[in-house]
């Protein structure tokens, strides 16, 4: 009785192991992920080498100072550094490239840059595009919320 119930603890433990395992090795498809933000967030895609480390805070240094901004224009963060490439799958247009994206609601890129000149010019960007525009005829209390 015994041995047949440490039998079944074995095998269970055993099972719920190499589910562990099979699950971790499962990518990230990164196409998915965009287009489960379509026609509710824009997207800033930052792909990157782990050892840009300069680069990298300057990213993250503007979408933590323009926190507000960001939010109001429905700016979603994807951020894959370094060894993180290795868990997504990546569509050709982001395959084996490096750098900040912008992709709007539609899912289409709106801009790109190899550095941290998008971002300083992605509000300006975003705020010319026609959907932006009438979200801030819309919600007009939302214009200077931030200042």
């Amino acid at each position: 009785m015994i041995l047949e119930m440490i039998k079944k603890i074995c095998l269970l433990f055993i099972f719920i192991t190499l589910s562990n395992i099979s699950n971790s090795s499962e990518k990230i498809d990164l196409q998915k992920q965009i287009r489960s933000f379509s026609w509710n967030k824009r997207v800033v895609l930052f792909i990157t080498k782990g050892k840009y480390i300069h680069f990298i805070n300057e990213v993250d240094d503007f979408f933590k100072k323009y926190k507000c901004e960001n939010e109001i224009r429905n700016l979603e963060y994807v951020k894959i550094v370094g060894d993180e490439v290795s868990n997504y799958i990546f569509p050709d247009k982001y395959k084996n490239k490096y750098g900040i994206w912008l992709i709007g609601y539609d899912g289409q890129v709106k801009g790109h840059s190899t550095d941290i000149s998008l971002l300083k010019n992605i509000h300006h960007l975003i705020d010319k595009m026609p959907i932006r525009k009438k979200e801030m005829i819309d919600s007009p209390e939302q214009n200077g919320k931030c200042n």
